[in-house]
């Protein structure tokens, strides 16, 4: 019964005043989801899914599910200009479950690319979209009859929800500024102080060329609210040919990770990351799964894609 009222707690309180947004582990390929100015850096369509277990083995643990796609926008058949802006269209699918509460989100992404340099490129980009949240009541068992525990289950809007975002990169290194809950939307039907809270996303990386046909890619994420500590998340890649890569990461005081994946037929990837958690859930031996795939039809199988896209890939 205990876990029952604490998950209400913790519930209540990440909906009302703290970090709302899911945390992935392999960030470093699946940009787009967090930025949108990502939309049409690469040539061609690129889509990325994946499912993420969090601190499996406790009831009602954060579990999300995500489906994206971006590509270049190209305005009928005239030949663009190499140096010219570029724009990008993308959109993306996401739910998360958290003990009694669900999000199914939905977006839709533009970006604009200007290049600041033969090398350099600039990108601009935005995602409007919105977002359903629902509360399964019967998720939830207590002694007593508690007015402030709605008894029925619940599903509501929230319109707009919005991100903008700013991409740098060359190709080698790639830097990213994303704001999300831009608008802040007040959540009424959960409780007369929660709100979406903006989150600030800061995301870096480079790869370095080592002998033959390795690469080092190490990389940073940082997360920041309002009402939270920032959070970071720093990890390091070694890849073999953009055909397989592996490395380890820390996430602030919460988690040591690590990583792998593997390329196939020049168009599919797949991941695999395990979080080994050190906070303080350790003791009770709860760790964390990602299972990602993907499809980029312009991804040459070898070294080239590793430094021709800004995500590494």
């Amino acid at each position: 019964m205990r876990k029952y009222f604490a998950l209400i707690f913790v519930c209540t309180t990440f909906l009302s005043s703290s970090q709302q947004l899911e945390h992935y582990t392999q960030y470093a390929f699946n940009q787009f989801a967090f930025n949108p100015a990502v939309a049409g850096t690469k040539s061609c369509i690129d889509i990325r899914t994946g499912y993420r277990f969090q601190w499996a083995g406790i009831d009602g643990a954060p579990q999300t599910g995500f489906i994206n796609a971006h590509a270049p926008l190209r305005f009928g058949k005239k030949k663009r200009n190499a140096f010219g802006p570029k724009h990008g269209i993308g959109g993306q699918i996401k739910r998360d479950a958290f003990g009694p509460y669900s999000n199914l989100g939905l977006q839709v992404a533009y970006a604009f690319h200007l290049p600041i340099s033969r090398t350099w490129n600039l990108s601009f980009g935005a995602s409007l979209g919105f977002k359903q949240t629902g509360f399964q009541a019967s998720f939830l068992t207590t002694e007593l009859n508690d007015p402030s525990v709605p008894s029925q289950d619940q599903s509501f809007i929230v319109f707009p929800d919005g991100i903008a975002g700013i991409w740098l990169n060359d190709k080698k290194t790639y830097f990213g500024l994303s704001v999300h809950h831009l608008f802040g939307n007040k959540l009424p039907k959960i409780g007369d102080e929660a709100k979406l809270q903006r989150h600030v996303y800061i995301t870096g990386g480079r790869s370095f060329m080592l002998e033959k046909k390795w690469s080092l890619i190490p990389s940073f994420f940082f997360l920041w609210t309002k009402t939270t500590p920032i959070d970071f998340h720093l990890s390091a890649l070694v890849d073999l040919d953009n055909k397989f890569s592996f490395g380890i990461g820390l996430r602030r005081t919460d988690a040591i990770t690590a990583q792998v994946r593997v390329k196939f037929f020049n168009w599919i990837s797949l991941g695999y990351s395990f979080d080994f958690v050190i906070s303080k859930l350790a003791g009770n031996m709860w760790y964390t799964h990602e299972i990602t795939g993907g499809f980029n039809s312009c991804s040459n199988y070898g070294n080239s894609s590793t430094t021709d896209c800004p995500s590494f890939e």
